[in-house]
């Protein structure tokens, strides 16, 4: 082969892959609303996403960012009155989120957003956008089609369920056959319980923690086996309640894991979408930590998707929302912390130029990106944390797709 023939190829060859590269990212991707009511036509992709799918997941990287939350609002929304979904099913307290649902349903009763505070998870009570969905839902209420509204964590701690579950649970197992023997000893069952829901803990022996363990498991299998018909505030949704702060306190007392949390979270789903939404569609608002595909953090140790994934995975759609740039507030310690900034990286840097100054989302999935050149490229992980990066070319093995956001707040 001659040098000038050898030449050529290579000019080729480059001139081939510079317009490869050229053209993948010139990827031309919808704008999309985060706060528009009206019209949803610029959901048209995530529309044909998420068709045929029962459950959408819609997660958060981080407690803290509004945007993020204006966007999932909108898309449930959307999920509703466009797609059929009957539930939106949020991470918080299962016993205070239904208080709070038949209190609103009173005729004379408080609207959801106004009984938020101290009750719903502080961190989406605290948002506009969050409280605006509420609003929605109660004035969907009274429609053909109203939307239903649920939590899914075992771990309560509202103000309603300090102020009531134990009473409650009381006169639940009062219309049980062993009431007599069930209660016999309730005071200082009762006692401990309520302790447990305060996180009010005291030294127990190895004995007593087991004893109290052993105690709560007797009344959930005698609270299921009465219940023919479960509903909310059935029998066996107290069951569902109990498990939750039996966990609290295996926890607490080191008996199990932090993470086995989400083993109850996925339980409540699950009595949910069996008994109270029965073959109808729903949509699950929760930390990503809690509804990835790869389980819990670095453990692999199994959150609410791997444990439900056998029952309803391929049922199931999973969202992402990440923010490219500004700040969000850490629920833990209250404070503002910077998004990190994007490197050359990140995929998010290779469709900066998708974005204009007011904010907005594309949405991306991962065929859009499966040529070589973006296979080392990363996503962003829990918490916009370094070591929970996400490589491109695995981007399914946590997700189906992504809403990226241009700029987030607080």
């Amino acid at each position: 082969m001659s040098k000038l023939l050898r030449k050529w190829l290579v000019l080729l060859l480059i001139g081939m892959i510079s317009v490869t590269s050229y053209s993948a990212e010139k990827l031309d991707f919808t704008k999309i609303a985060l706060h528009s009511d009206d019209d949803f036509s610029d959901l048209a992709q995530f529309a044909n996403a998420i068709a045929g799918k029962r459950i959408v997941y819609l997660d958060e990287l981080t407690h803290g960012e509004h945007e993020v939350f204006a966007l999932k609002a909108r898309l449930v929304k959307y999920l509703h009155q466009k797609q059929g979904f009957a539930a939106l099913i949020i991470e918080s307290g299962l016993f205070d989120v239904q208080e709070i649902v038949k209190k609103a349903s009173m005729k004379a009763g408080e609207s959801i957003a106004s009984q938020a505070p101290g009750n719903i998870f502080f961190s989406y009570a605290a948002d506009p956008a969050f409280l605006d969905l509420m609003h929605y839902i109660d004035a969907q209420r009274h429609t053909a089609k109203p939307l239903g509204l649920a939590g899914f964590d075992g771990r309560l701690s509202g103000e309603y369920a300090i102020n009531r579950f134990v009473t409650q649970l009381q006169q639940q197992i009062l219309a049980l056959s062993q009431a007599k023997t069930l209660l016999a000893d309730w005071e200082p069952y009762a006692k401990q319980l309520q302790a447990t829901i305060e996180r009010q803990f005291t030294p127990l022996t190895e004995q007593q923690i087991q004893q109290h363990i052993q105690k709560g498991f007797q009344i959930m299998d005698a609270l299921i086996a009465a219940d023919l018909e479960p509903t909310m505030d059935s029998a066996s949704y107290y069951a569902r309640l109990l498990e939750g702060v039996i966990r609290l306190f295996e926890v607490h007392y080191q008996v199990r894991r932090f993470d086995e949390h989400d083993l109850v979270m996925a339980n409540n789903i699950h009595w949910l979408l069996e008994n109270l939404y029965n073959n109808q569609k729903i949509i699950v608002w929760g930390h990503n930590v809690h509804v990835n595909r790869q389980g819990y953090l670095a453990l692999r140790a199994n959150n609410i998707t791997t444990a439900l994934e056998k029952a309803y995975g391929k049922q199931s759609y999973i969202v992402n929302f990440a923010g490219l740039s500004g700040q969000y507030r850490d629920y833990v310690d209250g404070k503002t912390k910077p998004l990190p900034t994007l490197s050359k990286q990140h995929l998010a840097y290779r469709l900066q130029s998708q974005f204009e100054d007011t904010p907005h989302a594309i949405f991306i999935e991962p065929q859009q990106f499966a040529a070589e050149q973006y296979r080392d490229l990363l996503l962003q992980g829990h918490e916009y944390q370094a070591d929970y990066q996400i490589p491109v070319h695995v981007w399914r093995n946590h997700f189906d797709s992504i809403f990226l956001i241009n700029s987030v707040t607080p």
